[in-house]
């Protein structure tokens, strides 16, 4: 089985221990060691983690496989978000750089994000 990526809101959730289905995904794949992370998303959790959480939360991100942002990380979702404002549909930019590199790692995302559902080359797994 591949190595997924997870998107900041399947995070959040896991971590206020909210019970869902995708962040009892998220534990199954823990277990498994087949999480990746990006820097968009360790970004987005860094931002919003309170005091006591910082030392937790950078010992659990520093034992994930990393996914590297290349140029062409940044061309892509360039393209895919263009592609989605010309259809009138105006998408975050840390989004489009997320489904990039899924698409070049070819790995799908397990994302609560609906924004992820106009990313129609990105394979998204069910929680």
């Amino acid at each position: 089985m591949a190595n997924v990526l997870v998107d900041t809101s399947v995070w959040v959730d896991y971590f206020r221990g909210t019970p869902s289905p995708a962040a009892a995904k998220l534990d199954g794949l823990l277990e498994e060691r087949r999480v990746f992370l990006c820097g968009t998303v360790e970004l987005e959790l860094l931002q919003g983690a309170k005091a006591g959480e910082k030392d937790m939360l950078e010992d659990l991100l520093s034992a994930l496989p990393y996914l590297d942002s290349e140029r062409v990380d940044f061309q892509t979702a360039g393209f895919l978000l263009n592609g989605l404002r010309s259809k009138g549909l105006m998408v975050p930019a840390s989004d489009g750089l997320i489904a990039a590199l899924c698409l070049r790692h070819q790995c799908p995302i397990l994302t609560l994000d609906k924004h992820f559902d106009h990313f129609h080359q990105v394979k998204k797994l069910k929680a």
